[in-house]
């Protein structure tokens, strides 16, 4: 049986290969990870109403047109908290997904009937007509969803 030797071509291009790729994982983590740009120095905190009510479940997701976002989930009483980079963006609200049984009914109920109080136009940044602009540091971001809009 013929081996490469220590310093063969072949083991050599292994040897290369090999250091490409363990140098590309701390790039990619890198890149991944950490985004380009701006950190997230802003925390927006605020409260999600549906017809004066708090919205006690369910989360919030804002995005900008160069595609920085932020998201939140919405506690009990409505309100939450979310950081991202400064800047202006759209938002929407959405209803957590609603999990189900074998036989297809809610494990949770009252999960499940909130998921449907959300009106659809809420739950879509480009139909929502949500906007907040946000700055370095704190914000607050309140939203008052109405189930049908005045006429």
């Amino acid at each position: 049986m013929n081996l490469p030797s220590m310093n063969s071509p072949l083991r050599i291009a292994n040897l290369i290969k090999r250091a490409g790729w363990i140098a590309l994982i701390p790039c990619l983590i890198v890149t991944l990870g950490c985004g380009a740009g701006e950190p997230r120095t802003s925390t927006v905190v605020g409260r999600v109403t549906l017809d004066d009510q708090p919205l006690n479940a369910g989360s919030i997701l804002l995005l900008s047109e160069t595609g920085d976002s932020g998201g939140g989930e919405l506690n009990a009483d409505g309100t939450y908290s979310l950081v991202c980079k400064p800047g202006s963006y759209l938002a929407a609200v959405m209803p957590l997904a609603v999990e189900v049984g074998e036989d297809g009914a809610p494990l949770n109920p009252a999960q499940s009937a909130n998921a449907m109080k959300i009106p659809p136009q809420y739950q879509d940044v480009g139909s929502s007509k949500l906007t907040v602009d946000v700055s370095a540091g704190d914000n607050t971001f309140d939203v008052q969803l109405v189930s049908k809009p005045a006429r």
